[in-house]
């Protein structure tokens, strides 16, 4: 039996962290993990993303044409050209946790960040953190050291257009001997650019634009040459593009509100699933859905309402649906259930949105460009013909061991 002699858990234990210092003491929860920069999963990159994502967030809301990313060395520089954070809240909005202006569909209606942590993040853990908005010729600015304010102030005449400058330095105390990698860091502002059709994004000198967005995407980082012409379909709120090669497996991006949802989630299996019934639909053959996507090189991007990710570096969305809010009534009062809950107003399912959109123009599509028809459906066939190959050759090996056994029980597949 354990011997309980430590008696000192007291109230002087109980400690409540001020500011972005949880952050400092828990980076894991907020960025993932730290690393040097060697993978791109690395915590310097899930800063840098937390702050270009907040000038996504302002072109999305359509302010704001283009964004500078300079990166020097350690330092990053980040501008953009939207409305600015709001003078008063310059400070609160980068170094007090759950502050911010996406708690409401107000301000903004399909954003990446809504937590109220990215900016907070960036500053606590960085060595060097300044931030300074520029709102109808003035400014307000503040600067910190690894999440301590050691300065801020308002300028009165500033001659910069409209928007938020942010600069840092990621804390080598945390993230050790670190380094960019550039490579890495390009193919992120890439996607920022296919996602985002308009927006100009300015990488040390070099600009980043697509004209065609998800299309640009696959035709871009395609490795193979595909057996048909990547079929694009853009609808409200949606956008996928799908082709189909000779490789082995799946290859499908997922995006959700500029976020590339490396982990996928509910979107993909909506995509996945979607794919797979509307081609058995349109041939009229129950074809296995293995067998329509082996091969299928695609992208899906869509835009909802407060995301659920799961976790806060938002590689896997966990939403059910396109949107959901509290209902209110015409005084903005909140309307409640029998039991007192809350009324929930919700939309359609992601399931069903996905699926339906890709029912009707897939289908259109197919029925419009007949060349293709028949090389899908012979992929499918392939497809089918091998999977049914190795699943003969895998019951006659199981066979042969079962027999084996049987003489020598010793002996394992």
């Amino acid at each position: 039996m354990a011997n309980i002699q430590n008696n000192d858990y007291t109230d002087d234990n109980i400690r409540t962290l001020e500011g972005v210092e949880h952050i400092r003491r828990r980076p894991g929860m907020y960025i993932g993990r730290l690393g040097n920069g060697s993978n791109p999963g690395d915590g310097i990159y899930v800063l840098l993303k937390g702050c270009v994502d907040n000038c996504i967030d302002e072109f999305s809301a359509g302010f704001g044409r283009q964004v500078i990313i300079d990166i020097d060395g350690r330092q990053v520089s980040i501008r953009d050209f939207g409305r600015g954070i709001p003078l008063n809240s310059v400070v609160k909005a980068t170094s007090q946790l759950n502050t911010g202006g996406k708690f409401d569909d107000k301000a903004f209606k399909k954003s990446v960040g809504l937590n109220g942590v990215g900016t907070k993040a960036v500053n606590a853990l960085s060595e060097k953190f300044y931030v300074e908005s520029f709102r109808d010729g003035e400014s307000s600015w503040a600067r910190y050291e690894r999440g301590e304010l050691v300065g801020s102030d308002r300028k009165e005449k500033v001659s910069e257009k409209n928007g938020t400058l942010v600069v840092f330095t990621p804390d080598s105390t945390m993230f050790g001997n670190f380094e960019f990698n550039m490579d890495y860091v390009e193919t992120m502002v890439k996607n920022y650019s296919y996602l985002k059709k308009g927006l100009t994004l300015v990488l040390n000198g070099v600009s980043y634009k697509s004209e065609n967005g998800l299309l640009d995407l696959i035709k871009d980082t395609i490795s193979e040459t595909p057996l048909y012409e990547p079929i694009h379909l853009v609808g409200e709120d949606v956008e996928v593009v799908l082709t189909h090669g000779n490789s082995y497996g799946e290859n499908i991006a997922s995006f959700v509100n500029g976020q590339n949802t490396r982990d996928g989630g509910t979107h993909l299996a909506a995509f996945r699933e979607a794919i797979a019934k509307t081609l058995k639909d349109f041939y009229k053959k129950n074809y296995a859905p293995e067998d329509c996507r082996q091969g299928i090189i695609g992208a899906i991007s869509i835009q909802i309402q407060e995301p659920n990710f799961e976790g806060q570096t938002k590689t896997k969305l966990g939403s059910t649906y396109m949107w959901e809010k509290e209902k209110t009534d015409g005084n903005g009062k909140k309307i409640l259930n029998p039991d007192g809950s809350i009324e929930i107003d919700r939309g359609p399912t992601i399931r069903s949105y996905v699926n339906d959109f890709i029912a009707k123009n897939l289908d259109n599509y197919l029925r419009i460009n007949k060349d293709i028809v028949p090389i899908i459906e012979n992929k499918i066939k392939e497809s089918q013909a091998e999977r049914e190959e190795i699943a003969g050759i895998q019951k006659k090996t199981r066979e042969r061991n079962k027999k084996a056994n049987v003489y020598n029980r010793k002996l394992r597949d």
